[in-house]
């Protein structure tokens, strides 16, 4: 038996009777659910084998069913960020910073329009064998990476409609995607016949849009710091009220306001474009980037870019 296939082995043992032992030795702490996550990550990092790493996934999401292990795996986890930060973990700090976005609201929201819109379509992936469920799912993952291409090029190009409306098509398109995780995760599900559209998802821009910006913003110290606090829960307040749709709109199309008409170029500026090819390259990584060496690579584009969009060094570098 080759390591690959060892590995493999091992965290299949969730499907058998010896699955149930080992849960019971991990929930006793004599392992460490850190280290036990984390098994052979290595091995499957320097090959970057993504079916080690969804088997893997698969394992630690079975475990976490155990509340037992829920509790050491959070008492080890504020113990490393006490190693790494120098200090306590404050969840009072996280719960304020959460409350001044009006987080927890957003939360209930989400989850019942993620219930409501990733149920009332098919899954996003339909492969018969892993490699071809990954390849569909590379393929989606690439095109919003090519619209947020097209919206840093159009930046650049001084376009900052056209730039700010791709950043907006790729935020819509990230929403839609929210599910992709999870249907890779399931690749081997029996296939039935599903619905031929994909329903809500198919016709709401709003919700596209509330599904792409939410889950990325509300706990994302990384965003607060490159595009501002303020600027995040503005953000979040036009994607809950639908004002983030007019201004895809007022992108393309000529509007008439104030007595006169007016051009795209005369109603979204450089800064609203730059905030937005921000936010849709930070939402693109922090939503789509599953895989650890698929984030890595995420990460290092989205720094050049925001470079070249004009961000300060001392916002951009640090993760």
């Amino acid at each position: 038996m080759t390591k690959k296939e060892e590995c493999a082995e091992n965290f299949k043992r969730f499907r058998c009777k010896g699955w149930e032992d080992f849960i019971e030795t991990l929930a006793s702490g004599d392992l460490s659910v850190l280290d036990t996550i984390h098994a052979n990550h290595e091995q499957i990092y320097a090959k970057q084998d993504y079916e080690g790493y969804i088997t893997q996934a698969r394992a630690s999401y079975v475990m976490m069913q155990d509340v037992r292990i829920l509790k050491l795996l959070l008492e080890e986890t504020t113990e490393k960020l006490k190693e790494h930060t120098g200090k306590d973990f404050d969840p009072d700090a996280m719960k304020r910073e959460v409350n001044a976005k009006d987080g927890m609201r957003l939360f209930d929201k989400l989850g019942k329009i993620q219930a409501e819109a990733y149920g009332d379509g098919p899954p996003l992936i339909n492969g018969k064998s892993f490699e071809e469920c990954l390849e569909q799912y590379q393929a989606l993952i690439g095109y919003v990476e090519e619209l947020w291409d097209r919206a840093c090029d159009e930046f650049l190009g001084g376009n900052f409609p056209l730039a700010t409306f791709f950043s907006i098509l790729a935020i819509e398109e990230i929403g839609k995607l929210g599910r992709l995780w999870h249907d890779l995760m399931a690749w081997d599900r029996p296939l039935e016949e599903t619905k031929t559209n994909l329903g809500i998802l198919g016709k709401s821009h709003h919700k596209k849009h509330f599904l792409g910006v939410v889950p990325g913003s509300i706990i994302n110290a990384r965003l607060d710091r490159v595009i501002g606090k303020k600027m995040v829960k503005a953000i979040l307040e036009d994607v809950e009220s639908g004002k983030i749709e007019k201004l895809r709109q007022s992108c393309l199309y000529i509007d008439f306001k104030d007595g006169r008409s007016h051009l795209p170029s005369e109603q979204v500026d450089e800064a609203t474009a730059r905030v937005f090819v921000t936010l849709s390259g930070e939402l693109w990584m922090q939503i789509l980037g599953h895989f650890p060496w698929d984030f890595d690579r995420m990460f290092e584009k989205v720094k050049k870019a925001e470079l070249a969009l004009g961000l300060p060094e001392q916002l951009v570098k640090p993760y």
